[in-house]
């Protein structure tokens, strides 16, 4: 627990650092948010999850279930946001945006760059879950992300026709989706003293910057903003991303039969904060993108206070 409370230590002082690089003027803000998330989801994001399967020993039905909670956790707390969007009389663009922002973790910008510390301070005991939360990622979140919430969205907001074809090509040009499909392909030559040994280094060094750009780049992006007009809209995304989603995902490990590793990242991952992609969504489908983007930096403010209580309930 001490580890794991360390970690969150740290990356929220990255966090906080961008602010001040941001406050200070210290870096051009817009380029080089940009230039940062670019590099994340081109270069060391796809490294992380690659060297995170490398680190998995053997495959099994634990790790087949960890996406399939994911599916499980995200329908639940979509459903649970529409309940109390309809129960508060929500206007329908504002109930959108409520719904779609409580279903999504920040799991590849933000649970994946933990992980992987948490494997770099410890790799014994940390090392395996990598891989884990790449699967929580990269399949359980992603797919979900393209699918379901695309259809919710488009349900609340304005309309829009879509395709598997499109469904497909937005997979595929995820390079993270696809360093988890090559690190499948090349598991065995990882894992069969094949892998050559440079590469493996040179994706070591790239991996190793994913935090600190990541929680740079989330720092410079975030405002402080009167919410109290949104008050319980903002409240009830908080309450159902950061407290319904991982008692959803401590009850499914327990029905699944997680192992203790399994459901730490299960747990863990069902409580990280809302993604941030679905501030586009909202824009996109014509919902309320002030409310998604306030509710959004709400859940990575109060996620530090949730985050450390889950992580030792899921121990």
């Amino acid at each position: 627990m001490s580890d794991v409370v360390g970690i969150l230590i740290q990356i929220f002082l990255l966090v906080g650092l961008g602010l001040l690089v941001r406050w200070r003027n210290i870096l051009p803000r817009d380029q080089a948010v940009m230039i940062f998330n670019q590099a994340v989801i081109n270069l060391t994001l796809p490294a992380t999850v690659f060297l995170g399967l490398m680190n998995i020993k053997q495959f099994s039905w634990q790790l087949v279930k960890i996406p399939i909670i994911a599916v499980l956790v995200i329908s639940a707390s979509g459903i649970a946001a529409a309940y109390i969007a309809h129960r508060l009389r929500l206007r329908r663009a504002t109930a959108g945006a409520v719904v779609i922002t409580s279903m999504c973790g920040s799991t590849g910008f933000f649970g994946t760059p933990i992980f992987g510390a948490l494997a770099k301070s410890d790799p014994q005991e940390y090392g395996q879950m990598v891989g884990m939360a790449s699967l929580y990622s990269e399949i359980g979140t992603l797919i979900p992300l393209l699918t379901i919430v695309t259809i919710v969205a488009s349900a609340y907001g304005e309309k829009k026709e879509f395709t598997v074809k499109q469904i497909l090509i937005g997979l595929f040009r995820s390079l993270p989706f696809i360093a988890l499909v090559l690190g499948f392909l090349f598991w065995p030559e990882t894992h069969g003293g094949q892998f050559p040994q440079a590469l493996r280094g040179t994706l070591g060094f790239l991996s190793s910057a994913t935090v600190m750009l990541t929680m740079l780049s989330l720092g410079m992006t975030i405002t402080i903003r009167d919410f109290s007009q949104y008050l319980r809209s903002v409240l009830s995304v908080n309450l159902v991303k950061l407290v319904f989603a991982p008692l959803v995902a401590i009850f499914l490990a327990a029905i699944f039969g997680l192992d203790s590793q399994a459901r730490f990242v299960v747990v863990f991952e069902s409580a990280l904060p809302a993604v941030v992609i679905a501030i586009a969504y909202a824009n996109q489908y014509k919902l309320d993108v002030e409310l998604a983007s306030t509710a959004v930096f709400t859940t990575f403010v109060f996620s530090l206070v949730t985050l450390p209580i889950f992580a030792y309930l899921s121990m």
